[in-house]
């Protein structure tokens, strides 16, 4: 009799234990990455009486600050920060690393993986009126499709330029990583038979053959020396369309072909950057409770906000034997929020006023 009475008591004890110790090591807002890498920044100078280490430093600190801008702020923006002082740079890094060096034929090469304190670039940007991004990789199928427009024809592998130059032509800061499709005779025959209404087609129906959820459809008009580029870039279920002309073009030229791409891949970088924009300045609080009784579904919880950059803090604000309720100070709109944590298997119902994680 006293056992049965003792064991439930005793449940409750640990129960409230373990949440106690959730609250502990968990209530704090400095969980994410407290820093910006740029790794890998080669520099290479004359090893002669005028060698100076420090300004071989500052060159690498020069050009970490310069790839940093352009992994995380939108093109239009980065034209702030073109007079740029070294000392304003220097106040932004944490660390850095110095790797490979090598004194060969007079000269002095090395490379240098660069620390940017996060917090105080983030303060940096944002008294520029910036809103940088997260700088997170991302795999994205593309079609790029050249249609020429005088013999009414599409080309996707053979007498596609575009095609042959997407994988080879790459800026190191880009994050969008490529999955171009394998040659397949049908999806050509498909895209001729549809050449005049391409901006209208479902490309549902080739894109399901790769088991892709993202994806950019690039149609390349090609007509006389002018080249139009219609692109329909799918993320998250949400499409976004972009058009740019190129006038003067010839596509014999390899130079001029290679720009473009560069071109089309920054207007595909800046959509993905806009997606990810951190705005400190947008304070959304959520309350969201969860069983207290499943302890593996908090550990997950726990985890997926301390890894979301959005979540700039949470807290446990209250907790008994059977819900833990927690507060969370997100950047970003409850729909952003619910769909982060939905692609983390995270379910959360929102049908009251304090939303619960099923």
């Amino acid at each position: 009799m006293h056992l049965k009475f003792f064991l439930p008591k005793l449940r409750k004890v640990y129960i409230i234990f373990l949440i106690t110790v959730l609250f502990i090591n968990f209530s704090t807002s400095e969980l994410k990455s407290s820093i910006f890498k740029v790794n890998d920044i080669e520099i290479s100078e004359p090893f002669d009486l005028n060698f100076k280490k420090e300004k071989v430093i500052d060159k690498a600190f020069e050009n970490a600050f310069k790839k940093l801008i352009k992994m995380i702020v939108i093109s239009d923006e980065a034209v702030k920060l073109n007079d740029i002082k070294k000392n304003e740079i220097k106040n932004l890094i944490n660390s850095f690393n110095i790797k490979n060096e090598s004194f060969i034929k007079n000269f002095y090469s090395a490379k240098f993986d660069v620390n940017f304190n996060k917090q105080n670039t983030l303060l940096f940007f944002e008294r520029k009126n910036i809103f940088p991004s997260i700088p997170k990789k991302k795999n994205i199928f593309i079609l790029p499709l050249l249609v020429d427009v005088e013999n009414n024809s599409v080309n996707l592998f053979n007498k596609n330029p575009f095609f042959d130059k997407w994988i080879t032509n790459k800026n190191d800061y880009f994050l969008l990583d490529y999955i171009l499709p394998t040659e397949d005779i049908d999806i050509i025959n498909i895209l001729n038979q549809n050449a005049n209404s391409l901006e209208n087609y479902n490309f549902l129906n080739i894109i399901k053959k790769y088991n892709v959820d993202d994806f950019i459809i690039c149609l390349i008009y090609k007509e006389n020396k002018t080249v139009k580029v219609l692109s329909k870039i799918n993320i998250n279920n949400e499409e976004k369309i972009e058009s740019k002309v190129y006038q003067n073009i010839n596509l014999e030229d390899d130079k001029q072909v290679k720009n473009i791409v560069i071109l089309i891949k920054k207007t595909f970088e800046d959509n993905w950057k806009k997606l990810n924009l951190i705005n400190r300045s947008v304070k959304l609080p959520l309350n969201i409770s969860v069983d207290a009784n499943d302890y593996k579904k908090n550990i997950k919880f726990e985890k997926f906000l301390k890894e979301t950059e959005f979540v700039s803090n949470f807290f446990i604000k209250n907790f008994n034997s059977k819900i833990i309720n927690y507060r969370i100070i997100f950047n970003g709109s409850p729909k952003r929020f619910l769909e982060l944590s939905d692609k983390n298997n995270l379910l959360i119902n929102t049908n009251k006023q304090i939303w619960h994680l099923n």
